[in-house]
């Protein structure tokens, strides 16, 4: 009778039985977040980068680690039918994209699944509900870009994005995901020259709804305050005017934003709402149609600085701005303030974690609406939060990012 250890070792002894440079045939089962597509030789777990489901690829095995291998794709034996053309000329080279090669609806799909598997896999939460995924363009949609520049001693500098995995500038001379206006930018960078400084080293264009911004940086470390007080751009969103520095963090799809923020307040109303990671306001300001007071806590003082005078030129008045971090405004402030009927939270990357999760946890909000850029941590945070009697009312896909691995996930709880 064969054992689990038996098994291992089999599996162990599978995994030894992959090398280097190897050839294998193999057929993508999915995309797995990053972008990668995953296959199996034997019991062994193997990424892909550009492939698409359902393909039969030749691969070359070029790494090995403990529980996978990756590969380069040598030859489409068949193609998948999600499998297309991409539209940009340096798909492939340019890190900035990593899905142009599968078709947009099979990218859509690709997102959903990739919250829904986080949240099995890593929150151990089997939403078996739908996961509704919104979107809009899926080119000509974004508002921001950070060009790296390097000038090797040249007269004409390099300009693009990093070259995938590398910290090399792979030259961009058209980027189908800007928005129309700030690709024209990108085009009179590569012609007037002159426009970049001799010690840039990046060059950020930021769109507002009137004008692109073009502001260059030095130095990768380069303070983002310092770069942030060089311009304000502005957009209108949901009938609110939004002002935010070139560097203070705002919504990148121009496109989809309005649908964002609809999702995130949801149906929401009340007494007291509390917007924590406030930013320059984008959702406490509309918090404020139907919540009769709304605390705005962020961190950045430059963006607390935007969000304030967001609200007097709107003239939003029952808007408060709190210029600390989260964490101290849990453990300091937050009890200066009435029960909130509302949560939202839209923390960076990281997640909110367990130590801002405890303190949320303590005010008791009847509900919170928690938007997230990584499953990942996401899955993490709603694990603590429905282990404190949360429950899932909503989970909601937006693809900010089309053509990337990024989604952009909206979930509504309620407190049992």
């Amino acid at each position: 009778m064969s054992t689990s250890a038996d098994a291992a070792e089999s599996a162990n002894d599978e995994r030894q039985q992959l090398a280097q440079g190897e050839l294998h045939e193999v057929t993508i089962e999915k995309i797995v977040y990053g972008g990668d597509g995953l296959a199996h030789i034997g019991r062994q777990a193997v990424f892909v980068p550009y492939a698409a489901v359902g393909d039969h690829l030749r691969v070359k095995i070029v790494s090995l680690e403990r529980n996978y291998a990756r590969a380069v794709i040598e030859e489409i034996v068949w193609a998948s039918p999600t499998r297309r053309e991409p539209t940009c000329a340096h798909f492939g080279m340019c890190g900035g994209c990593q899905l142009q090669h599968i078709t947009y609806a099979a990218q859509l799909e690709a997102k959903a699944s990739f919250i829904r598997e986080s949240l099995r896999r890593l929150g151990g939460i089997e939403w078996n509900d739908e996961i509704k995924v919104r979107s809009a363009s899926e080119f000509g949609y974004r508002s921001r870009a950070e060009l790296k520049v390097s000038h090797n001693g040249s007269t004409n500098p390099q300009i693009g994005y990093y070259r995938s995995g590398t910290q090399e500038i792979c030259e961009v001379t058209d980027c189908p995901i800007l928005l129309p206006a700030v690709n024209r930018e990108l085009h009179r960078l590569r012609v007037e020259t002159s426009m970049v400084p001799a010690d840039a080293t990046r060059i950020f264009l930021t769109a507002g709804d009137d004008e692109v911004i073009l502001t260059p940086g030095t130095g990768e470390n380069a303070r983002t305050e310092a770069i942030d007080s060089m311009g304000t751009a502005y957009q209108c969103i949901s009938g609110i005017k939004y002002g935010f520095g070139v560097r203070s963090f705002f919504q990148g799809n121009r496109l989809l934003v309005d649908e964002l923020v609809n999702e995130a307040i949801g149906g929401n109303r009340g007494r007291f709402a509390v917007d924590l990671y406030a930013g320059v306001g984008l959702f406490s300001l509309q918090l404020a149609k139907t919540f009769d007071q709304v605390c705005a806590v962020e961190g950045n003082r430059f963006a607390a600085a935007h969000g304030a005078e967001n609200a007097r030129a709107n003239g939003v008045g029952n808007v408060k701005y709190e210029p600390i971090s989260v964490e101290a405004w849990l453990k300091y402030k937050s009890g200066e303030y009435p029960q909130p009927d509302m949560i939202l939270l839209d923390p960076p990357r990281a997640g909110a974690g367990p130590q801002v999760l405890s303190r949320v946890l303590s005010l008791k909000s009847p509900a919170i609406s928690y938007i997230s850029c990584d499953p990942a941590t996401l899955a993490r945070d709603l694990k603590q939060l429905l282990s404190e009697g949360y429950s899932i009312e909503s989970v909601t896909a937006l693809d900010m990012f089309p053509q990337t691995f990024h989604v952009e996930a909206v979930v509504h709880l309620k407190l049992s």
